[in-house]
């Protein structure tokens, strides 16, 4: 039986819990029908609408596939039906496109897309029991991009306290997000650059942890536009970038033209999700 998302469990640990949900729903109804158990295939059936609807799918369904929501949708309208031979052939198009959802169900990876999300919006907690994980999803991206907008200013002001701050905010962000390590940034290299940063305000280096960040918000720019060299007068010159302020059609743009601060505008971000729950692919 599906379960509700758990406040203190982190968007990775939900996203596990969703497809492992799913999975033994799915091995239920197949079972159900199998066996000609019209109410509880119909109990089935509703439970797997309500976990789509806590999911990470922007279509608020168990599936992002649209072939597998029709499929879906198509059993649910024979279930209403009371028709359980169109029931159970809809169950098995459903699960001849996501493998035999009766022993060992195994979707393919699914793509969520969040976009649109503006950096000048407060955000709220990453993990939030009354959002589903597509919300949560959303906000955790948001609110990094409005962390990560604080860090550059703190590191251009050469407040190092705070920047100090910024970056403990930015760790525990990680820990309730996404990524199976924990972190931040799932790309090894943006993972590198945040330690780096770490590692320079920790050591009380203003100008090194100056340099990791303008190396990170390199790895954010249009890959068509790399990032120039700039000198802005409150950050050590090896610290600066310049990105097109033009955000991209995908991924996410680091706007440094502002030489007061490092400013980043958030675009489009895709979560690819396996099988087993695991965030593939994450931009950022």
């Amino acid at each position: 039986m599906s379960t509700a998302a758990v406040s203190t469990a982190s968007i990775y640990q939900e996203i596990q819990s969703f497809y492992q949900n799913r999975r033994t729903d799915l091995k239920q109804l197949g079972s159900d029908l199998q066996s000609g158990n019209l109410s509880s295939a119909q109990q089935d059936y509703s439970e797997l609408a309500a976990l789509g609807e806590e999911g990470p799918f922007a279509n608020s369904e168990p599936f992002a596939s649209s072939n597998r929501a029709n499929d879906f949708n198509a059993l649910g309208e024979a279930l209403q039906a009371g028709d359980l031979t169109r029931a159970q052939t809809a169950f098995a198009a459903l699960t001849a496109k996501t493998g035999d959802a009766t022993s060992s169900f195994s979707p393919q990876a699914a793509d969520v897309n969040l976009s649109s999300i503006q950096s000048n919006t407060a955000a709220a907690s990453a993990s939030d029991d009354t959002s589903s994980i597509y919300q949560q999803l959303q906000t955790y991206h948001q609110q990094r991009t409005a962390d990560l907008n604080q860090l550059g200013q703190d590191l251009a002001a050469g407040n190092l306290t705070a920047a100090q701050q910024d970056f403990s905010t930015l760790t525990a962000l990680g820990q309730s997000g996404p990524f199976a390590d924990g972190q931040a940034f799932r790309r090894a290299d943006r993972a590198q650059d945040f330690q780096a940063i770490g590692a320079g305000l920790q050591s009380g280096d203003l100008a090194a942890a100056q340099s990791a960040f303008a190396s990170l918000a390199a790895t954010f720019s249009n890959q068509k536009n790399k990032p120039q060299a700039n000198q802005p007068a409150a950050v050590a010159p090896t610290a600066a970038a310049v990105v097109p302020s033009t955000v991209p059609s995908t991924g996410t743009d680091i706007n440094l033209s502002q030489p007061s601060s490092y400013a980043l505008s958030s675009a489009s971000t895709t979560l690819i999700l396996g099988d087993s729950g695991n965030p593939l692919n994450v931009q950022g």
